[in-house]
């Protein structure tokens, strides 16, 4: 079957006396995802060293360094990790004379017309409009249906919005199989976020074998489709050493390149290095403006290590209140090493009121989100 990439629509798709002191995420992130059918990919020389020669932090890059081994807060290495992005929401645009839900709900049945007769733009409308209920209920089942016959029809969206489907168990039953031979088909077509998608897959080995090395290919694949999170991970595996030469200085232009076209955890990711002087001039103050985008781009962690800036007064005045506010939002959006933060400094007073039943709330949503620091200070509460 011969997919073509459709039109302009997508789918929807976040120690004080002894005790254990806060600590600050340094790369983050989360994986998802999977495959048959493989269709080899030339893994070429990834990007060239001077893709972004002018960006990242101040001056030349330094030669890659390890962290120091007693500075486990630092450590790059335990979470570094990769997250897939889902496709952005299709704009839908309502005449402002009229009715929004009515714009719409005529919307919906100009899509369904156009489907009925084969419009692939139009199947790919639909789909969305079923599974985000845009002009009619939401209906899982039949937005499985809808993006099954476009993507039969060869609408590489399609088949990558099904894939997604079928990747979270939603209105079917969850099939990393299925996902992977979707995601396959969709990257075949160049739809970029497949391929960073199946990527992740192989680097995992989330329903299929583990294979870093075509992790890779696809991951460079993504990013030459302009796919940010595919500039990202494999800024990742170049960091690493994973399925392709270590080399920290591509990484962090790969991290750059990433960031620049919307990546949160490139943001990240290249913060990270310009805070500790990793493969990059060290500069606290370009550290603390890649948080503060990666931050507004929802990425949780940096919200956190923004929040630990303010505290420890690094790059910025000291500004305790500011620290509390983005702990409190990193936490609010997930972050349980956020959580725990905001616990610390309701204990010891900084920035909020001392008030131990807060701490213990804050430590308590802390441990249970995995945070090992908010488990024993709650312990010794």
């Amino acid at each position: 079957m011969s997919l073509a990439p459709a039109g302009n629509v997508g789918s929807a798709r976040p120690p004080v006396n002894g005790r254990a002191q806060p600590s600050f995420a340094m790369l983050s992130g989360v994986a998802p995802r999977r495959f048959f059918g493989w269709r080899s990919l030339v893994l070429a020389t990834m990007l060239p060293a001077t893709l972004h020669a002018t960006l990242g932090c101040s001056g030349r890059p330094k030669p890659s360094a390890d962290p120091s081994p007693g500075d486990a807060s630092r450590s790059e290495d335990p979470v570094e990790l990769l997250e897939h992005e889902p496709r952005p929401s299709a704009a839908f645009s309502s005449p402002s004379s009229e009715d929004a839900g009515d714009a719409r709900r005529r919307k919906h049945s100009e899509h369904a017309d156009r489907c009925h007769d084969d419009d692939l733009d139009a199947c790919v409308a639909l789909g969305v409009d079923y599974e985000l209920g845009r002009g009619s209920p939401p209906d899982l089942a039949r937005a499985t249906e809808t993006y099954d016959h476009a993507c039969k029809l060869g609408a590489a969206v399609a088949c990558l919005d099904l894939a997604q489907l079928y990747d979270r168990g939603s209105g079917v039953t969850k099939d990393a199989g299925a996902a992977a031979q979707l995601y396959s088909m969709a990257c075949e077509a160049n739809e970029g976020t497949a391929c960073n998608a199946l990527g992740v897959d192989f680097m995992d080995g989330t329903g299929v074998e583990r294979d870093d090395i075509r992790a890779g290919a696809l991951f460079s694949r993504a990013c030459k489709l302009d796919e940010a999170e595919g500039c990202t991970n494999l800024g990742y595996l170049r960091a690493m050493g994973r399925g392709v030469p270590k080399d920290g200085v591509l990484a962090v232009e790969l991290y750059a390149r990433g960031c620049d076209e919307g990546s949160a955890q490139g943001c990240h990711n290249l913060a990270y290095r310009c805070e500790s002087g990793r493969d990059v001039a060290q500069s606290t103050r370009r550290a603390l403006a890649l948080y503060d985008k990666a931050c507004a781009l929802g990425y949780a962690p940096s919200c956190g290590n923004l929040g630990g800036l303010f505290e420890r007064g690094a790059g910025v005045p000291r500004d305790d209140d500011k620290a509390v506010g983005l702990y409190a939002k990193a936490c609010t959006m997930g972050d349980a090493m956020g959580c725990s933060n905001v616990g610390h400094m309701y204990e010891v007073g900084r920035g909020v009121p001392k008030d131990m039943a807060k701490a213990k709330v804050y430590y308590r949503r802390g441990c249970d989100g995995g945070n090992e620091t908010a488990c024993k200070n709650l312990g010794a509460l």
